[in-house]
């Protein structure tokens, strides 16, 4: 089984106790439980929490729940009880083990310095673009980054241009490269799907736009502008200090891949039929 495969079995095996619990404390429990699986996967750290699991038990950190700190860290320490029971009531020692992966994920977070990160992942994540980790003019400059990397993420977002690409790198496989995932436009079209805020501010050219959004002071991580009538996101990118312009009018280019998706379903919805016939 892979580490993929790992940790996805781990994080159905949490959301169907999710889906039978009874209380709202629980649930939010849960919730947390599986964020913490979520936040591995995509801040691109699955390869580092498999080499974290291949340690011997005696060389990681101390496993204590009362190490955690902050403002969940109440409810983590719940979290990490109600998972410790889960485990002791199951028969099955795959079960057993899958449990103890979800114990491990929290764990991992904790013990690797991670709490902050966490948090504001909680906090932040759902209600922004994905982060990137780096920016490059071209593909080729980000492909030669990639390849000189020695342990690439197991995914992450970067910018070549002004564009979104998603990094993706199999250890077992030594396969990496970039793919077009149309992230962006995926955001832009769930928080805009009843309709647009009010602009933040309103420019004639894109230059202005520009030098306004690289003065700010203090940037939010996005907000909507208006430049010469057409609706902008601009976006902070605050890991790599770096802000981007993105004209709504991108979205033209997901609607278009999104009825390729669904002509490419179709016909292998057809060629599956018709393979049945033929058995």
């Amino acid at each position: 089984m892979t580490i993929f495969e790992l940790l996805s079995n781990a994080g159905m095996l949490v959301a169907n106790r999710w889906r039978a619990t009874r209380t709202r404390e629980e649930e939010s429990l849960y919730r947390l439980i599986q964020e913490a699986n979520f936040y591995i996967w995509r801040t691109g750290q699955v390869y580092r929490f498999e080499d974290y699991l291949g340690r011997a038990a005696a060389d990681r950190p101390p496993a204590e729940a009362s190490d955690w700190s902050g403002e969940y860290s109440e409810r983590l320490t719940q979290a990490r009880e109600i998972l410790s029971r889960i485990r002791d009531s199951q028969q099955s020692p795959s079960d057993q083990h899958l449990v103890q992966i979800a114990i491990d994920e929290l764990e991992f977070i904790r013990s690797t310095g991670q709490q902050d990160d966490f948090y504001d992942y909680l906090e932040t994540f759902y209600g922004n673009p994905p982060p990137v980790i780096a920016r490059f003019d071209t593909r080729q400059e980000a492909e030669a980054w990639l390849n000189n990397l020695a342990e690439p993420p197991s995914s992450a977002h970067v910018l070549v241009g002004d564009d979104y690409l998603e990094l993706f790198y199999f250890r077992d496989r030594a396969v990496r490269g970039f793919e077009r995932q149309y992230t962006l436009e995926r955001f832009i079209e769930a928080v805009t799907s009843r309709g647009f805020p009010p602009p933040a501010a309103v420019f004639a050219t894109r230059a202005e736009a520009e030098a306004w959004w690289a003065n700010q002071p203090a940037p939010p991580i996005w907000v909507f502008v208006q430049i010469a009538g057409e609706h902008y996101i601009a976006i902070h990118h605050r890991r790599i200090a770096h802000s981007t312009l993105h004209p709504i009018s991108i979205l033209k280019g997901w609607e278009q891949e999104k009825k390729r998706i669904e002509e490419r379903e179709k016909e292998q919805q057809a060629e599956g039929s018709t393979s049945d016939r033929d058995e």
